[in-house]
């Protein structure tokens, strides 16, 4: 049966029951459609069965709990279950051709109340534990990153608030058939044991994330969980790219200060404040960030000026190379 409710083999004809060493094996030949589906998603998560006129002794443990040691029975039905099992002994192998996997209620992660309360918030319908496959994201951090550019502390705790909701996409392809997951909670945690390269605590933006298991994701799922599909790169808007050495706003008052250099032992690089708004979250080959990844873009007003800034920051610098013979 397919969790206690609904038959999907009969003994004799696609199931086989025997006893080895381990104990009670069944083998189910399925070609019940919705059974199929669910084995494809990742769904199947272990066997139960059900059994009547069960004989036996209780026992009473030192800590207080009852034992219950069953001697006889008569057993009713084996299910596949796609809820975690009573049993997480149990274990399940799936073939599809020459292809076996082995799985067992322990290879699952475990979705909490809290976890499933906060997902559901962002759902139609109502999703159950075993409809949703959860798992961490660091989205960013404040260290330097390969563009010479970092994360305020200030701007990480915003950060966290604007990027709950926020969908998953795949490099940064902002197409409807692109989405693939949704962030349902983020903090900025700080690393009191770690320090940045220029001597600030480190700290990161940590987020959890959800997706629907289907047949469709199953193997990204297997990505992610075998390390794959690892690297990610956040799409977000700031409004200040300050000097680490002088203090200006890099956009609007461009400084004589090369990214990169050091200044009285003051390394110069952008300091990224004031996030107004997080679009998206993509998983990329090779990030902005060593260990996360980034995208940055600019407030919508006064764009161009911004990028004429930045143009004359980047001849003010390649004029103070020339003059110090570097070029």
């Amino acid at each position: 049966m397919l969790d206690h409710n609904r038959t999907i083999g009969e003994n004799g004809r696609n199931l086989v029951l025997t006893e080895d060493n381990i104990g009670l094996r069944a083998e189910l030949t399925v070609d019940d459609e919705e059974t199929v589906t669910a084995a494809r998603a990742g769904r199947l998560k272990g066997w139960s069965f059900g059994m009547e006129n069960a004989l036996g002794d209780y026992s009473k443990a030192s800590d207080g709990t009852y034992k219950r040691e069953i001697s006889k029975l008569d057993l009713v039905e084996v299910s596949l279950l796609t809820k975690r099992p009573a049993y997480h002994a149990t274990s399940i192998e799936l073939r599809d051709g020459a292809d076996v996997e082995t799985r067992t209620a322990d290879d699952l992660p475990e979705v909490s109340a809290e976890e499933l309360e906060q997902i559901n918030q962002f759902t139609r319908g109502r999703m159950k534990a075993e409809d949703v496959y959860v798992f961490p994201v660091r989205l960013c951090d404040n260290e330097i990153d390969r563009d010479g550019e970092r994360f305020s502390l200030g701007a990480l705790s915003k950060l966290a608030e604007l990027y709950v909701g926020k969908t998953g996409i795949f490099d940064h392809d902002a197409k409807s058939d692109n989405q693939t997951a949704r962030i349902f909670h983020a903090e900025a945690i700080i690393d009191s044991s770690k320090r940045t390269s220029y001597g600030e605590l480190y700290a990161e933006l940590i987020a959890k994330a959800y997706m629907i298991r289907t047949a469709a994701n199953a193997d990204l799922i297997k990505e992610i969980e075998g390390g794959i599909k690892k690297e990610v790169s956040v799409g977000c808007c700031v409004a200040k790219n300050t000097c680490s050495v002088c203090g200006a706003d890099r956009w609007k008052k461009p400084c004589e200060h090369i990214k990169g250099k050091i200044y009285d032992g003051v390394i110069c690089c952008g300091i990224l404040e004031e996030p107004t708004d997080a679009y998206e979250w993509s998983f990329v080959a090779v990030p902005a960030q060593p260990s996360a990844g980034v995208t940055k873009t600019y407030t919508e007003s006064d764009a161009l000026d911004k990028i004429k800034a930045m143009i004359a920051t980047r001849q003010r610098e390649i004029e103070i190379l020339k003059l110090k013979g570097k070029m």
